[in-house]
C-alpha cells in the first residue's frame, strides 16, 4: 500500500510572502520614485521635506543645450548598438542551435565573456585594443563597447528561442518551392519577430545607460550617464532629476507597450503553431 506524500501547507506563509515581494519592489522602485518627487521641488538642492511643487526644472532641462545633447548622443548611439546586436545575434543564435558543432561549449564560452567578464576588465582591454586606432576612440569606440557587451546575451536569447524552433516548417517551405532566402524571409522572421524585438529593446536599455565601458573609450564624446556621472562630483542640478525624471517614465511606457505587443503577437504565433 502506497503511502500518501503530504507536503506543508504554504497559506501560513502567504502573508509573510506577500510582505517580502512588497518590500522588494519597494527596494527596487523607491529610488526611483525618489528621483521623479525631487525633480519637481522647487529648491536649488531638492531634498525632504519638499517645499513647493514646480516644473520649473523640465523647462530648464529641456533647454540645457549640454544635458539634451547627451541625450541625443546617447539615443543615436544606443539605436545603432541594439540594431547591431540584433543583426550579430541572429545569424550567430541559428548557427549555434542548428548546426552540429565538435566545439559547441567551447563556442558558448566564447560568446558569455563580455557578460561574465567585469565591465572594467573589458574597459581596460578595448583602451588597449584602441591605441592601435586612436581615430577610432569616441563615438566609433563606444558603439563598438556596447555592441561587444549586448550582442552577447542577444545571442544567447534568440538561442533559447531557436531552440524550441520546428525546423520542419523551412522543409515544408522548401518543399513547396521557396529558397533559403524566401523561407527565411516568410518563416523564420514572422515566427521569431516577438523574440527579435524584446532583443532588440533589452539591448538598446542596457546600451542607453551603460556607462563603465563607454567612460574608457569615449574621449571627448559625452553621453548622458557620462554628463550624470560628472554632476554628481559636485552639486546634483535639479535639471538632471527632471531629465531623468522623463526618461523614466518614457522607457517604463515603452516597456510597456513593446511588452504587450510581443503577448500579442506570440499569441498571435501559438495559434499559427497549433494549426
Amino acid at each position: 500500500m502506497s503511502r500518501r506524500v503530504s507536503f506543508p501547507s504554504l497559506k501560513g506563509s502567504q502573508g509573510l510572502l506577500s510582505l517580502y515581494a512588497v518590500a522588494i519592489y519597494l527596494f527596487l522602485y523607491l529610488p526611483i520614485a525618489v528621483i521623479i518627487l525631487f525633480a519637481f521641488d522647487t529648491k536649488q538642492i531638492p531634498g525632504l521635506p519638499l517645499d513647493a511643487l514646480t516644473t520649473r526644472w523640465f523647462a530648464e532641462g529641456l533647454n540645457d543645450a549640454k544635458l539634451v545633447g547627451s541625450l541625443l548622443t546617447s539615443l543615436r548611439l544606443a539605436i545603432i548598438s541594439a540594431v547591431l546586436s540584433t543583426l550579430l545575434a541572429m545569424p550567430a543564435a541559428m548557427v549555434l542551435a542548428w548546426l552540429p558543432m565538435r566545439f559547441k561549449s567551447i563556442v558558448m564560452c566564447l560568446v558569455l565573456g563580455p557578460v561574465v567578464l567585469p565591465q572594467l576588465v573589458l574597459g581596460l582591454g578595448l583602451v588597449i585594443l584602441l591605441r592601435a586606432a586612436p581615430d577610432m576612440v569616441g563615438e566609433p569606440a563606444i558603439i563598438l563597447a556596447h555592441t561587444t557587451i549586448t550582442s552577447s546575451y542577444a545571442t544567447l536569447i534568440l538561442y533559447s528561442r531557436f531552440l524550441g524552433f520546428r525546423r520542419s516548417y523551412i522543409e515544408a517551405a522548401m518543399n513547396l518551392g521557396a529558397n533559403e532566402f524566401v523561407a527565411f524571409r516568410e518563416i523564420v522572421l514572422p515566427l521569431m519577430r516577438p523574440a527579435l524585438i524584446s532583443v532588440f529593446m533589452l539591448a538598446f536599455t542596457d546600451a542607453f545607460g551603460e556607462f563603465l565601458v563607454a567612460w574608457f573609450v569615449a574621449g571627448f564624446t559625452e553621453t548622458l550617464p557620462i554628463t550624470i556621472w560628472t554632476s554628481l562630483r559636485q552639486v546634483i542640478s535639479p535639471k538632471v532629476y527632471a531629465l531623468s525624471s522623463v526618461i523614466i517614465i518614457v522607457t517604463l511606457l515603452l516597456s510597456v507597450v513593446s511588452q504587450l505587443w510581443v503577448i500579442r503577437q506570440t499569441r498571435r504565433t501559438s495559434k499559427v503553431k497549433s494549426a
